[in-house]
């Protein structure tokens, strides 16, 4: 599904169009007229921003590295991470030593009364969140949610990281995200690697004014500037029509497998203690199983049928009360082999049981 020609292409040209450029140092912040093609492109998501409130960076991982070192205004240095959460988040924070804490986040949602305290009476530098199809859960948050948790970050001075991963995969016209309802608070980042591929490195940070200056400082120190060649080649390729009609594509084709997963689910699960989510989008989701089955030997029985499935206790930190979650996802099996995967996962559920 990735559109290699078409971004061979674009690369054609941008080393036409910008080769006195491509061949020498650019900015930190990133290629000024690919800063002005951002600016209004992000406006389709309900992301407001001028130029300069934008910085590109080498995919969105490198933006959480940066946050994560630079140090806030607020002088508070506690990272709050849903949980579960992104794993390399995690091991990132372990790494480098960060202090972090965690908030429960379920199907349902957050506890807003937590959070509050947690901003309150915490020493929390950000809060990271993935409002939408969250990795690993599936699950997005309402938009109560999210106007409420934006209205406590302006309230305790606290920063939203909004990691906003798998926004072109949204088929809700009213789904915005929290920079929508409180700019001022939110540090805004989007992937542009997920949605072509991985080896573009490409992402966008939408940083508060008070942020800016030091993000593009500690940025500057840690590559220079991000591949000018990529900048170059993603700007021809979203004023051409060409990421408009990628973005269909892949929304339509992860929409068909989203929903032939959940029939396959609602099909093969029978049992009240294997729950499951009702998903129309996405690219990622979970079932929950019963803490009396050995989630490790599934997994295990399941790999000898060439089944790939993980849990999902590396998503928690290793405080934290971990629940017995099995990760799902859409990204790498063929629409029709979905069917035959879910059969043969409730199976060895049912085998399992048996003995």
């Amino acid at each position: 599904m990735f559109p290699y020609l078409d971004f061979q292409h674009c690369i054609n040209k941008a080393i036409d169009r910008y080769r006195n450029h491509l061949f020498t140092y650019g900015t930190p912040q990133g290629l000024p007229s690919l800063l002005q093609v951002l600016s209004k492109h992000l406006a389709a998501y309900q992301v407001f921003a001028q130029p300069e409130r934008i910085t590109v960076t080498s995919g969105v991982q490198q933006a959480l590295s940066i946050l994560t070192h630079m140090p806030f205004p607020s002088g508070r240095r506690t990272v709050l991470a849903e949980q579960p959460t992104y794993t390399i988040l995690l091991d990132m924070l372990a790494l480098f030593g960060v202090p972090v804490q965690g908030i429960a986040r379920t199907e349902r949602g957050i506890d807003l009364d937590e959070l509050e305290t947690l901003f309150r009476d915490g020493d929390i530098k950000f809060f990271y969140t993935i409002p939408r199809f969250q990795n690993p859960l599936g699950a997005s948050y309402g938009t109560e949610t999210k106007k409420a948790i934006a209205a406590l970050a302006k309230r305790y001075d606290v920063i939203v990281v909004e990691d906003d991963f798998l926004a072109d995969l949204e088929t809700d016209p009213k789904a915005d995200p929290i920079h929508a309802y409180g700019a001022s608070h939110v540090v805004y980042l989007k992937s542009y690697s997920k949605i072509l591929f991985p080896g573009l490195r490409v992402g966008v940070a939408v940083l508060p004014p008070g942020l800016q200056d030091v993000f593009s400082r500690y940025k500057r120190f840690t590559d220079i500037d991000s591949s000018m060649l990529s900048q170059a080649a993603l700007e021809i390729y979203i004023q051409s029509g060409m990421f408009a009609r990628r973005k269909r594509k892949i929304s339509d084709t992860y929409r068909l497998r989203m929903l032939r997963l959940v029939r396959a689910l609602d099909a093969c699960n029978g049992t009240q203690d294997v729950r499951h989510l009702r998903l129309e989008a996405g690219m990622h989701t979970h079932i929950e199983l019963p803490p009396t089955l050995r989630t490790k030997t599934l997994i295990d029985r399941l790999a000898k049928k060439k089944i790939e499935l993980r849990d999902a206790d590396a998503c928690f930190l290793p405080s934290f009360p971990k629940r017995p979650l099995l990760q799902l996802s859409i990204s790498q099996i063929a629409d029709d082999r979905i069917d035959e995967g879910v059969a043969a996962l409730f199976a060895e559920i049912a085998r399992m049981r048996r003995s």
